[in-house]
């Protein structure tokens, strides 16, 4: 019968059978190390700081889309591509209600051409450059 090798002996050495299986190779990887318990409680609120920053540009971005939708709003009424529908016309339910949502558009479209009249307007309009031009 065989007998299990227990002990292998290089140039004098003894060595172990399961140290020698166990021993990596030259084409073995490591697998990394797992971060002790406190080095994740550090990193955790780390991540925590760098997150609180994103509701800030969601915040700003919010921001610029509502005033560019705005300006954009008030530029169509002025030109007269966004003009108001009579809701006594319309039948079915999905017309009335985007005449409805036309409506509005162009409730806050005015309201913009106002607000640009008597901030902007009187220093960019063509009217303000032709008086300049007189003057």
């Amino acid at each position: 019968m065989i007998d299990a090798v227990s002990k292998v002996s290089f140039l004098g050495e003894t060595v172990g059978a399961q140290d020698l299986i166990n021993a990596p190779g030259k084409f073995t990887a490591q697998a990394p190390i797992p971060a002790a318990t406190t080095d994740s409680f550090e990193k955790t609120n780390i991540d925590e700081d760098k997150k609180s920053g994103n509701g800030l540009v969601a915040a700003i971005s919010t921001a610029i889309a509502a005033i560019a939708i705005f300006a954009g709003l008030g530029y169509a009424v002025k030109t007269g591509k966004l003009e108001k529908v009579d809701l006594a016309k319309t039948e079915g339910f999905f017309n009335k209600a985007w005449a409805r949502v036309k409506n509005a558009g162009v409730y806050v479209g005015e309201k913009a051409n106002s607000c640009y009249e008597s901030t902007l307007g009187k220093w960019f309009s063509r009217e303000a450059k032709d008086t300049k031009a007189t003057t």
